[in-house]
């Protein structure tokens, strides 16, 4: 396990071998956070991030990031006047191997509201539509470590950094 300290609160953390041993040969949606960890090398996460990115390269589960999160991550670097990473981040992604982005579309659209492994009415309008994305595509695990996909998503769609 590792020590997680998130805003002044301690808690552990996953380790590498659960990751592992919980994504290997699934189809994983990976949520915004998981991917901001690892672009903007957030400590500790940033570990877990690069281990997940490289099960998802080797071909030992697959991958799918929503168009939402792909734009949300490149808003950073947007926003901080490097629009030649945020293009970078958006390259890299939409190429990762073994992975694909699921557009929002009205078949996405459909899946709001109608899942009953999800609390619905807790969530963001972006959430739901990045957990939508992730029904859509047929994850079977959503990694995140958003609380409020924590509050929303019952746990065995779930798998959160946080343990």
């Amino acid at each position: 396990m590792i020590l997680l300290t998130n805003n002044g609160k301690s808690g552990l953390m996953i380790d590498a071998r659960t990751l592992k041993k919980s994504v290997l040969g699934k189809r994983v949606l990976i949520d915004t956070n998981i991917i901001i960890y690892l672009t903007e090398e957030t400590a500790p996460c940033n570990i877990l991030s690069r281990e997940l990115f490289s099960l998802v390269e080797s071909g030992g589960a697959q991958a799918v990031f929503s168009l939402l999160s792909v734009f949300e991550v490149m808003q950073g670097p947007i926003r901080a006047g490097k629009i030649s990473t945020g293009m970078t981040v958006k390259k890299y992604l939409l190429n990762f191997p073994n992975s694909f982005c699921q557009d929002i579309t009205s078949d996405v659209i459909d899946y709001v509201g109608a899942d009953k492994r999800v609390n619905w009415e807790i969530l963001r309008t972006v959430d739901s539509l990045i957990i939508a994305s992730g029904l859509q595509a047929q994850a079977d695990l959503f990694i995140s470590n958003d609380r409020h996909f924590m509050q929303s998503l019952s746990p065995e769609l779930l798998l959160s950094f946080r343990g």
